[in-house]
Order: C-alpha cells, then structure tokens, then sequence
C-alpha cells in the first residue's frame, strides 16, 4: 500500500509539473542510463524539429534525418520534436518515426506546447511563444533527467530537406562556434543558395539566414531567455541589440532546402527564390576540411584581399563580360536603394534586415552568376 502511495504521489507530482510548465511529454527509443564520458558529448547537441499541423512535411524531414543521423550518433541526439497545438496526424506521424529512431537506438522525443486559445495570437506570435518555450525545456534540462545538460542545440523546422552531410557540418562548425566568442550562430542556409558552386567553402556573414541552425546553451541562458520576443524572433536576432556585432558561419553551398511553399506563417513570401536554392547533394567529409580560415582576423584579411584582386566593373552588364574572362569581378553601391536595382539584376534577395542585406559580410554580397567566378556586390569605400 505504500508503495502505491509513493507511486501514486510521484505520477501526480509530473502531471503538476508538466501542467505548471506546459508541455506533455513522449518518448521513443531507450534513453540511455549512466552515460559515460565517451558518449556524454553525443547527447550535448540535440536536434530539435518544430511541428505544428503539416504532417505530410514533417515526415518529409523526420525521413530525411533518419537517413543521414550518424550511426551510432555522435552529434544530433536525441532528436526532439516539438508540436505546437494538438493535431492527430502530426502526433501518428511523430509515433511512427519514434519506433524508427528506436530501431536504430536513437531517442525520439516528442514534446508538446499548449497553443493559447484560437484566435488570440497571429502566426508570428505563435511561432515565436513556440520557440521559446521550447528553447527553455531544453536547455533548463526538462527533456530527460537521464541526459546531459545540452550545450547547444540544431534547429529544424517540419518543412526542411537536409543534406547528405548536414551532421558533419554542424559537428565540424560547433567546434569553432564553442570557442569563437565574435560567432553568434551557425546556419546551414545561403539565402542566394541558387548561384553557388564550392561545397567546401563556408563564410562568416552579419545576417542570420535561420532555416536550419544551431546556437550554444550560453547565449540563450545568459542573454536570449530572459527577453525573448512575443513575435518575429528571427529579425529579433538580427538587430543590433541581440547580435551585438557577432557573426554567423553559413556555407556557400546550402545544406538545407526549403520546401514548404503552402501552410506557413510566411505565406510563401520568398518562394519564387527559395524555390531555386540548391541542395548540396555531394558529401562532404568535413572532418577533413582545413576549417582554420573562419578565424574572424584571418578570414577578413582573406576575405578582403579577395576583393582587393578582383576587376572593378560599373555595371552588372560589365560585370558579366568579366565574369566570362573567369575573373572574380567587383560592383560598388553607394545606398541600399543602389543594391536593390543590382540585386534584382542579379535576380538574388533584395532586402535588408536592421541594415544588413541578406548574406551580406561587412555590407558585401557574393554569387556566381556563371557558377564559376565570383560576383561582388560591395559598398562603396
């Protein structure tokens, strides 16, 4: 009697917490008891998923994850989905692909964030209460009591391929995230992602690209929690009082892709340009890519002596003769309303974000309109 007192206590005890921290909670796959300091790391860096109705997309997403996750894994566990709201197909699903993951020793863990009542909040705002309440289960350590306490964490939306060395990307850049205190964020997106060519190369940039992304537990504990926003995050990450000069490293070759053009809070604003981003379908071994070069001093100095060689055009049109010649050419603006007319040339993202142009460094943008030679769009000096 009690013992069933005891259990009785202890179950009540979780439906209060769960209810005081709004979540419910499921899991899939055999959390692992005792880790050892040899698998301790593999559990720091979880792969979170965010899910609202689109189930289709999330299996999508959740099959592409289950391809490429390292076996035995060794950065992205557990995989963690987050749903927002109630929705029976989106919760099959996330069943389904729990015994997936088990099957090959990885936890699934869903959890679930109680939406406020219809109609009381926008798209934005929902999704932006969403992120943050999941940000904080997982880094104030309310997944599992059995893991380690994530240090930082892989962020991934329920309509998003990845590429065959997406985990080996973030793996290889969260080194240099953990110890680069001028990085703010790794993402895995280009947003010009339709004019590349190299899928080794991987740039610093003052924009957040989001769209596949990974942060460390300090920044969120020590700055991002307290102050979250009620909507918009993202262009909240991308002003000044948030990123405070920090960098991102995105690569040239993206290693994400958009695909879900019906159903989001966006409503397909971009889709004609997402549409055309490009999929990194080599694999890249990037255990063995010389990665040294993102030092912020030494990347600027080879960055801007990239620049310093390049031919100077007046024109978009010159530009392209040069580009032919195989020369990495170089196109001034002297204003953003300059850059728009260019860009759109370019037919590359147009707009700004708290005055920094989509994957810009320093105010330059880079493309390779011919897939070979680089294009320069750089502010005037």
């Amino acid at each position: 009697m009690m013992l069933l007192l005891i259990l009785g206590s202890y179950i009540l005890g979780f439906k209060l917490m769960a209810r005081y921290f709004n979540y419910g909670m499921r899991l899939g796959g055999d959390i692992p008891n005792g880790l050892t300091m040899a698998h301790k790391s593999s559990y720091e860096s979880p792969l979170i998923v965010f899910t609202c109705q689109r189930a289709s997309y999330l299996r999508t997403t959740l099959t592409d994850i289950l391809k490429y996750i390292p076996r035995p894994c060794t950065f992205g566990c557990p995989v963690i989905v987050s749903q927002d709201g109630e929705n029976s197909d989106v919760e099959a699903v996330v069943s389904e692909f729990q015994k997936e993951f088990a099957s090959i020793g990885i936890p699934l863990i869903h959890i679930n964030h109680k939406r406020a009542l219809k109609g009381a909040e926008g798209a934005y705002q929902a999704l932006s209460n969403h992120y943050g309440w999941a940000f904080s289960q997982v880094f104030n350590g309310r997944i599992n009591a059995n893991l380690p306490m994530p240090q930082r964490i892989i962020v991934l939306e329920e309509d998003l391929h990845i590429a065959p060395d997406f985990f080996g990307y973030m793996a290889e850049t969260s080194k240099i995230l953990d110890k680069d205190s001028t990085l703010f964020a790794v993402s895995a997106f280009n947003d010009n992602g339709h004019l590349v060519n190299n899928p080794e190369r991987v740039l610093r940039s003052d924009f957040f690209p989001g769209l596949g992304w990974m942060m460390k537990r300090s920044l969120w504990k020590s700055e991002l929690e307290a102050k979250w926003p009620e909507g918009y995050w993202d262009d909240w990450l991308r002003e000044p009082a948030q990123r405070k000069g920090r960098q991102i490293l995105r690569p040239e070759f993206s290693r994400t892709y958009h695909f879900g053009f019906h159903g989001g809070a966006s409503k397909n604003q971009f889709g004609s340009i997402l549409r055309r981003v490009r999929l990194c379908e080599e694999f890249v071994d990037w255990a063995k890519v010389d990665l040294s070069y993102l030092e912020e001093r030494a990347y600027a100095k080879l960055y801007l002596s990239l620049l310093d060689h390049s031919v100077h055009a007046q024109s978009i049109k010159e530009a392209r003769r040069a580009l032919k010649r195989n020369k990495n050419v170089v196109v001034e603006y002297s204003d953003f309303d300059e850059f728009k007319v260019l860009a759109r040339k370019l037919d590359i993202m147009d707009d700004e974000k708290a005055m920094v142009p989509r994957t810009g460094y320093k105010g330059i943008v880079e493309v390779r309109p011919f897939e070979g030679s680089l294009l320069f769009l750089r502010p005037s000096i």
